[in-house]
């Protein structure tokens, strides 16, 4: 079992990420921050496994926080990455806006221009455009009662369009 302390994380992200994240301290210290709060209540685990696990039950549990989350805390992690490298990136505002714009459509202003910046990057547009579907489309445990009005809806129009299709 691994160590759940924050220690513990930031030795793994000093050493696992060190080479993509650089040598900004408050970047490893906020990646750190994210992998405690998703590996938080797994029985003392902080394994590459556990955070999987951490993550999909976060986005499960509630794809829209989940997105907010992707979108707001990518993008401070993004300007905390690009300050004083990328000229396109001076504030947190431009660095969410470059998030945003990653799990849909990308934005062509601005791009990473270090290592760090194209992790997260690379990271957004992974999994943001499932986690975006998933938190705009429709509610995945839709109540049996919904369920079953929303096929009477389904069966009438069938059966109006079948009337209109019939020879007459």
């Amino acid at each position: 079992m691994g160590d759940p302390s924050p220690l513990a994380a930031r030795q793994i992200i000093d050493h696992a990420a060190a080479a993509a994240l650089g040598r900004d301290a408050r970047l490893r210290g906020a990646v750190a921050l994210v992998a405690m709060g998703l590996a938080a209540g797994g029985a003392g685990e902080l394994s590459y496994d556990q955070l999987k696990q951490r993550f999909r039950g976060a986005v499960a549990r509630d794809s829209i926080d989940s997105l907010a989350t992707l979108i707001l805390g990518g993008g401070y992690l993004f300007y905390l990455a690009e300050r004083g490298e990328n000229p396109r990136c001076a504030t947190v505002l431009d660095a969410v806006l470059f998030l945003a714009t990653c799990v849909s459509v990308g934005y062509a202003e601005v791009h990473a221009c270090t290592p760090a910046g194209k992790a997260i990057a690379a990271f957004a547009m992974s999994f943001g455009p499932t986690l975006a579907a998933s938190a705009l489309g429709a509610p995945a445990g839709m109540p049996r009662e919904a369920q079953d009005q929303s096929r009477a809806i389904l069966d009438r129009l069938d059966a109006i369009l079948e009337a209109l299709r019939a020879p007459r």
